[in-house]
């Protein structure tokens, strides 16, 4: 948000085999056409690369095993997400810049969760991109996805609720590994560490022109 210079935000990961015009426009559209959305994702069928071989909806395998199952048993409203970890969104710099940001895979989970609550369900639009194809992680990288995700879940519900589920909780995750001859756990600290909204920031209102008590105003 400090580096670029537009009213309107866009993220659209650089992995996808069969980009196309529509991964801009079809996210940017409806913040174009309608003033009180705040926040769009895109949504789309995503295959599994397994070989020479695609296979249909077999991909989003953390949204279905992990994000999905959470949603529906803490923010039921957002059931209806098609795509909740998808990498193609956009939204109005006015309303990101005053929400937190997670530094990894728990970004989208966080200013998801963070837009319900603070503009709700009705300023978050979603939009049909129709297919993406992209390189698929293997499975303990999707395992080291969850784990943080499932991080940001834990913070934004004691941040509902009041309670504390994170402070005492494990970051370190161990993996299991083998080799020919043995197997062994590789340890690897994952946490999701959380950025204030930008409008927070010194530099950023000073470079925006925002004044002090803009900075207030922070959901």
């Amino acid at each position: 948000l400090y580096v670029l210079k537009g009213d309107l935000i866009a993220w659209i990961d650089t992995d996808i085999k069969n980009i196309h015009p529509r991964f801009v426009y079809g996210i940017l559209g409806p913040l174009l056409q309608n003033p009180d959305i705040q926040y769009v994702k895109g949504f789309y069928r995503r295959p599994l690369k397994q070989g020479n071989k695609m296979i249909a909806g077999g991909g989003g395998r953390v949204t279905e095993l992990t994000a999905r199952p959470l949603i529906n048993l803490f923010y039921p409203e957002l059931s209806g997400v098609i795509q909740p970890l998808s990498g193609e969104y956009a939204g109005r710099r006015s309303a990101l810049e005053r929400l937190p940001f997670f530094t990894g895979y728990g970004v989208e989970s966080g200013l998801l969760i963070d837009m319900l609550d603070n503009y709700g369900l009705n300023a978050i639009a979603q939009v049909d991109l129709l297919q993406r194809v992209h390189h698929n992680q293997p499975l303990p990288s999707l395992s080291k996805m969850s784990f943080t995700i499932i991080q940001v879940f834990m913070q934004r519900l004691s941040k509902r609720h009041g309670i504390t589920l994170l402070q005492e909780a494990n970051t370190t995750m161990n993996m299991p590994r083998y080799t020919q001859t043995r197997f062994y756990l590789a340890s690897e600290e994952l946490r999701e560490r959380e950025r204030p909204p930008m409008v927070s920031i010194p530099e950023y209102r000073e470079k925006f022109g925002l004044q002090e008590t803009q900075q207030l105003q922070t959901i």
